[in-house]
């Protein structure tokens, strides 16, 4: 698992979502109409990670998933 970042493109080989730089701001392929920041692209990008590994109800990683989509306001 890992998000592999460059200065204009991140992509993750446990999900199909890519985040591209455009005209200063991230537009990431699983929020359309949206645009982020760096750091909430890394944010989004790291969530669509998690979630593609589908980990078992009661991972403590869903208390991760939790915080992670209030930070981008889901």
């Amino acid at each position: 698992m890992g998000v592999r970042i460059t200065d204009t493109r991140m992509t993750s080989d446990r999900c199909a979502d890519v985040a591209e730089l455009r005209n200063g701001r991230w537009l990431i392929t699983g929020h359309p109409g949206r645009s982020f920041d760096r750091n909430q692209a890394i944010t989004a990008m790291t969530l669509a990670e998690v979630l593609a590994a589908a980990p078992p109800l009661g991972d403590p990683v869903w208390f991760f998933v939790q915080n992670w989509r209030d930070e981008l306001d889901h």
